[in-house]
Parts: C-alpha cells; sequence; structure tokens
C-alpha cells in the first residue's frame, strides 16, 4: 500500500512538473507579428501622425462636439471640480514605506489621485476648448516631469541597483511610467501649441521628459523583465509585456519624428510582443485568472489596434487566426 501511495505521488509530483516545464517552454514559437514585415516593411508601411490620427485636432470645435455628444458637459463638469485641486507631493518616505512595511497605498494614493486630476482636466480642456483648465492642466504636468520616477515604489525592483528607492541614474519603464508615458504623448499633441501660448519652455520639457523616461530607456535597455528579451524559460510573460508595450507604442507613434528610428522602435515592440504571444495558448487565458484577462487579452488588442493604425492598416497581423479568436473572444467578454 506505501509502495502505491509513493508511486501515484511520484506520478503526480512527475505530471505537474511536466506541465509547469510545457507551460514555460510554451510551444514553437509562432513569431506572428515579425512574419509579417521586417523592420524595414514597417518603415514603409508607417503613416504620419495625421494620416493615422482620426481624432478632432484641439481647435476643431465642431468636431469634439460631435465626438463627445451628449458626454461633453458631464466631462466638463468633472473638470471643474478639479480647478482647486491641490497637487499633492510624493515624499522620500512614502517612497520607502513599500520596503519598510510592505505597504505601497502610502505611495500610490496621492500619486493616482495626481494623476486622474491631470486626465480629467486634459479632457474637461479638450471637451471646452476655452483655456479655462488649462493653467491647472500644466501645473499638474509640470509637477509630474519634477518627480524622480514616473514608477511606483513597489515597481523599483526593475532598478538595476537600489530596489527601494527611485534612482535618479536610471529611468525604468513600468506599468504607470507606461501609462503615464501614453498619457502624456497624447497631451502634448494635442495642447503642445497652447502650452507654448504660455511658455515654450513647458511644451519642450514635457517632450524631453517622455523622450528621457519612455522612448530611450525602451530603445536602449532590454533587461526590463517584462520585455521578454533575457527571460529564457525561466520566467513567464505576462501582462506586463502587452501593456507597457502598448503605451510605448503610443508614446514612440505620437512623440518620434525620425521615421528611421520610429521604425526600429516599433519592430522592437513586435519583437517583444511576440514573445508574449508565443507564451500563450490559443485561448489568450490570461496567467493572473479571469480578472486580469483585460488586461491581458485585451491589451494585446489594444497594441494590435495601434499597429494597426499606425501602419494604414497594412499590417495583416489582425488577420492571424489566432489573434482574430482572442479579439473575437475579448469581444463578446466586454
Amino acid at each position: 500500500m506505501t509502495k502505491i501511495v509513493f508511486a501515484l505521488k511520484s506520478f503526480f509530483i512527475l505530471s505537474c512538473f511536466i506541465f509547469l516545464f510545457g507551460t514555460v517552454l510554451g510551444s514553437t514559437p509562432r513569431n506572428l507579428l515579425q512574419k509579417q514585415a521586417d523592420e524595414q516593411g514597417v518603415k514603409q508601411a508607417l503613416l504620419s501622425k495625421e494620416q493615422w490620427i482620426k481624432y478632432p485636432l484641439y481647435n476643431d470645435r465642431n468636431g469634439w462636439n460631435q465626438f463627445l455628444g451628449a458626454n461633453k458637459e458631464g466631462i466638463i463638469k468633472a473638470g471643474e471640480a478639479q480647478l482647486g485641486y491641490k497637487w499633492q507631493v510624493v515624499t522620500a518616505t512614502d517612497y520607502l514605506e513599500f520596503s519598510r512595511s510592505g505597504s505601497r497605498v502610502i505611495m500610490e494614493e496621492p500619486y493616482n489621485q495626481n494623476l486622474n486630476a491631470i486626465a480629467t482636466l486634459f479632457l474637461a480642456e479638450m471637451a471646452e476648448g476655452k483655456g479655462r483648465f488649462m493653467d491647472q492642466l500644466i501645473n499638474g504636468v509640470f509637477a509630474a516631469c519634477e518627480m524622480t520616477s514616473w514608477s511606483l515604489s513597489a515597481h523599483l525592483s526593475i532598478q538595476l541597483k537600489n530596489k527601494h528607492f527611485p534612482d535618479h541614474n536610471q529611468q525604468i519603464i513600468d506599468l504607470v511610467a507606461g501609462d503615464v508615458g501614453s498619457t502624456f504623448s497624447w497631451i502634448y499633441f494635442f495642447l503642445n501649441k497652447e502650452f507654448n501660448k504660455a511658455d515654450p519652455l513647458i511644451a519642450q520639457r514635457l517632450k524631453y521628459e517622455i523622450k528621457r523616461r519612455i522612448l530611450e530607456p525602451y530603445m536602449n535597455l532590454n533587461h526590463f523583465w517584462w520585455m521578454g528579451f533575457e527571460l529564457g524559460t525561466s520566467r513567464v510573460v505576462n501582462n506586463w509585456n502587452v501593456w507597457c508595450n502598448s503605451n510605448v507604442l503610443q508614446a514612440f507613434a505620437l512623440i518620434e519624428e525620425d521615421k528611421e528610428q520610429l521604425a526600429k522602435a516599433v519592430y522592437k515592440t513586435m519583437r517583444s510582443v511576440d514573445l508574449f504571444i508565443d507564451y500563450n495558448k490559443g485561448d489568450g487565458a490570461c496567467e493572473e485568472g479571469p480578472s486580469y484577462w483585460g488586461h491581458a487579452a485585451g491589451k494585446l488588442y489594444d497594441y494590435l489596434q495601434i499597429l494597426s493604425d499606425i501602419t494604414g492598416e497594412r499590417s495583416p497581423s489582425l488577420r492571424s487566426r489566432l489573434l482574430r479568436t482572442w479579439a473575437s473572444i475579448l469581444h463578446g467578454v466586454m
């Protein structure tokens, strides 16, 4: 009896090992995106911002009225509630608290409130178009640009050296830094000329920070685990990959003026996202459970839509059977 139990336990352990080993290794690399175009093909397919961005420009009031419709007044009202917002400082000890007690809320709460205020003011200004929210929005953007890092305290482990405090020597890209970078890139695209009316240095500073914190680290570094380039088979390529890559892709598409460099960046995101696609199975299931699926398959869909937009839908990546399946399932869920 004891031998039978031991044999069953051994079989169970071996089965789990085989399952986990097979899960980590995944199947034969699909490289679906890289099969669609090489770097030169990406360069030839890229459209100018004027071609691929379908949103009305800031001064196109009729366009924004039609675009927002009945939502316009609610967006403006939300912005009005932020006109008296007091911008909060994320202190040094707020960052240190995560390493001291494990609490991330102390750092994240004021930071998130600032970011939410910025997004709300931005949308309100785009909705109304009278400059009423501009000064407060500039204050929020400036406050964010003064921060050492756009990343969360809980994610500073991505830093190469100090893992507990924002390192001014190195910019890292985590989920939130990517979100901020893409949001600020849209703010720059729509409002840089309006910011110039207050002072040209404001838009210049914003563009500088997006390049320094997002564009340059992405092109110059490969150690961010979510990229997948240096993981081998040791770790899951999870939702971080497509979440960060979708944000990075937006930032490059909106900020980078050099078409050669833009093509290099776009192709690098394709190589990275291919690693996410290669790891995942055909049903698009998320390693972190169904509650996170929207930030896994959902962010993949976001990424593919942006890639399709900036290439004028010349990229056939959306036609892939696997990706179509994931997209259709996601639509059914959402």
